[in-house]
């Protein structure tokens, strides 16, 4: 390595061309080795490099044979509607043209709703576990996928995915496995805290001048995880006898990048490359090398740049740094080996060969509308582009006949003293003629757009929504003229077209979860019980789940799931949950029904009506509207029930009814007690009156028990 780099450029020239190798012109019995650990079979480094030239150029021929590059590039020029210039007979007088986006706007309503869809949720899968799986294993790994995905920026890949697919047909994928240092900031303090003791023995931390300053250190953190990003259809070489839409069922794939110096000198650290040293990288790309245009699937015809608009193809050196010269790099994957190449000035060094690590093809794909025994599948551009075309050429073909009822042209008669020359119109101004005006001069009568003319636009709008599934009634909201014949008129009608339009949207969303999403999530589980180190597990599960979380790595690597993508938003199943609610909630009202329930033993939950009712109106049930009641609350609740008012209210009223008889009691006994002071008065009153007085004078008074 020193003595190299201290070499001069021509001892790294010849260095480095000892390197280059020629391809083989077949591969024999003895190109073949077996790996001693895996039992697989490689090839030699000459037959490796002529099989990877080889496959590339076989699928190439076969995509132009199959003209799928121009399908792609019709596509690309049905989205973009770029406006042509041109005149009526090769004149200086424009004629209409007026760019229509049919294939845009159908894009642009789509592709929301199916993100909006598959991430309707977060996370936006569930794991469930297997007999002998623990909740806190499957919680780990939840949280461990999550914080992942966030890493690779799945969602953000996922959108130029899908939108690559709604515009081609297809999406492909490619995924791995990374691990590298990041710096990663923290604050800390450049004094220490005070310790005050109160009197009551209270601690309390008291910040000082040195304290309230703080300093930026910057740790190195070792992240490893895998990662997934989205591939142009136009990079990925599928081998030709692919007969489905999934790329797992490939013999073969070959991925055409591009690469500089600093792309390659990353990969000098990665296990299973062989990259040259950096001094004779580095006098590779100061000589200079000529890079080869950009494969023929993704050339732009010269006539067409500035005509598309689109970055400049991968293989233009963007920079006047000669280390950002991108090179060509050619990966061949199976299921047993990998073979890697750069490419350039007719040179090929072999960078990689060896038993692929993963053992399965790193690619990933779904279609927007499949075709059978196919590979690539159908997408807007190829389904709507004849819609568009139809509405864009009928309405220009419009507006030229009505620019010619605007401004139509004139007659006149030949003869003596009229007008022989063109004469320069102006508002108010006066033309004199020697003839009769109706017979020298008049302007030539042009028929009005026909309406058959804007009822075909219609047509192609209807035709369109019809494709693509992009119904304004269902996907914008909106009411509009093209679902007037659509059977839209009457609720059943209503409901059917609904049904239709959003299983369109359902069908591609569907593909993608079945073919990468749920896939995807496996292969993570795999990577991560293969590859992951524990270190970064426990860091990673302590940031997400807290510092007391503990877990057995080795239970955690040997747990077995199911995975399931939970997409709330299928939008047919949706949909039919919108049109199920209102009968439910008659159910829900209906007496009859209720005393069913009772008699049964069942009752409704109410949480989940809430649930379903949120997510019906599109409304992602996160926030805590239905909260567990405190045991103060359960009683209010309890004191507050139908029974419970009932027996407050019985009770109420045998008190009331015991306080009556109380009083009712008290009344008696005072009666009782009056009458006998009644009678006892009366009696004395009685014995008074009727007393005898014979002889003496009684010495006793009323009432006195003292002599007189």
């Amino acid at each position: 390595m020193a003595e190299l780099e201290k070499a001069s450029s021509s001892e790294l020239d010849a260095s480095l061309a000892a390197k280059f190798i020629d391809p083989a012109s077949e591969i024999t019995v003895e190109s073949l080795i077996k790996d001693a650990d895996t039992d697989t079979i490689l090839f030699q480094d000459r037959e490796a490099v002529m099989l990877v030239i080889k496959d590339a150029e076989r699928a190439d021929q076969w995509l132009n044979i199959n003209q799928w590059p121009s399908g792609w590039t019709l596509a690309d020029t049905i989205y973009q509607s770029p406006a042509a210039n041109s005149a009526f007979d090769g004149g200086q007088v424009a004629q209409a043209n007026v760019p229509k986006f049919t294939v845009s706007n159908h894009i642009s309503s789509i592709v929301p709703k199916i993100m909006g869809g598959i991430f309707y949720e977060k996370p936006p899968f569930e794991l469930r576990p297997r007999p002998g799986t623990d909740k806190g294993t499957v919680d780990a790994k939840r949280s461990l996928f999550t914080t992942q995905l966030d890493l690779m920026h799945f969602e953000e890949e996922t959108e130029l995915a899908i939108e690559h697919m709604a515009l081609f047909g297809t999406l492909i994928m490619k995924w791995g496995y990374t691990e590298y240092k990041e710096k990663r900031k923290r604050y800390v303090r450049k004094g220490e805290q005070q310790r005050y003791v109160h009197a009551t023995g209270q601690v309390e931390m008291i910040d000082t001048a040195e304290s309230d300053e703080f300093e930026v250190v910057n740790d190195n953190v070792v992240q490893s995880h895998p990662w997934i990003k989205f591939c142009d259809i136009r990079t990925v070489l599928v081998d030709p006898g692919t007969r489905v839409g999934d790329i797992r069922k490939a013999k073969w794939v070959v991925y055409r990048d591009y690469a500089t110096y600093e792309d390659l000198n990353r990969l000098r650290g990665v296990e299973g490359y062989k990259i040259p040293s950096e001094a004779e990288l580095k006098n590779l790309f100061l000589s200079k090398p000529t890079s080869g245009p950009d494969n023929i699937t993704l050339t732009i015809p010269e006539g067409m740049y500035g005509y598309l608009q689109h970055a400049l193809p991968r293989s233009y050196k963007t920079s006047a740094n000669p280390l950002d010269l991108p090179l060509e790099i050619l990966e061949r994957w199976d299921n047993e080996r990998v073979i890697v190449i750069l490419s350039f000035n007719g040179h090929n060094l072999l960078i990689r060969n060896e038993v692929n690590p993963y053992h399965k093809i790193p690619f990933l794909s779904a279609n927007w509308r499949n075709i059978p025994d196919c590979f690539y599948g159908q997408g807007l551009g190829i389904l709507l582009g004849p819609e568009q075309l139809i509405e864009q050429g009928v309405t220009n073909l419009s507006l030229d006949l009505l620019a010619f009822c605007l401004q139509p042209p004139a007659v006149r008669k030949k003869g003596f003293n009229t007008l022989q020359q063109n004469q320069r119109w102006s508002l108010g101004g006066i033309i004199d003629v020697d003839e009769d005006v109706d017979k020298a001069f008049r302007f030539l009568e042009m028929p009005t757009p026909p309406a058959a003319a804007f009822t075909a636009i219609q047509m192609s709008q209807a035709a369109s929504a019809a494709s693509s599934g992009a119904n304004e009634q269902v996907v914008q909201g909106a009411s509009s003229s093209a679902g007037r014949g659509t059977g839209m008129r009457s609720g059943t009608g209503a409901a059917a077209v609904i049904q239709a339009n959003a299983s369109r949207l359902d069908s591609p969303m569907g593909r993608f979860i079945r073919q990468v999403f749920e896939p995807w999530l496996q292969i993570m589980d795999e990577l991560n019980n293969d590859l992951l180190p524990t270190s970064v597990l426990k860091r990673v599960l302590g940031e997400e789940l807290g510092p007391k979380f503990k877990i057995d790595h080795i239970q955690f690597r040997e747990a077995e799931l199911e995975f399931e993508v939970l997409a709330g938003a299928h939008l047919g199943a949706k949909k039919e949950m919108a049109q199920f609610l209102p009968i439910m909630v008659q159910l829900m009202t209906a007496p009859a029904f209720n005393t069913g329930l009772q008699q049964t033993f069942m009752k409704w939950d109410v949480v989940a009506i809430f649930k379903a009712f949120a997510e019906a109106a599109g409304w992602k049930y996160s926030q805590n509207f239905l909260v567990k009641m405190t045991d103060e609350e359960k009683k209010q609740a309890q004191q507050n029930q139908p029974a419970a008012l009932q027996e407050k209210q019985a009770q109420a009223q045998q008190v009331q009814q015991n306080q009556k008889f109380q009083q009712d009691q008290q009344k008696e006994a005072q009666e009782q007690l009056g009458k006998a002071q009644n009678e006892v008065m009366r009696g004395a009153v009685e014995h008074a009156l009727n007393s005898e007085v014979t002889g003496e004078p009684s010495n006793v008074g009323f009432g006195s028990t003292t002599d007189l």
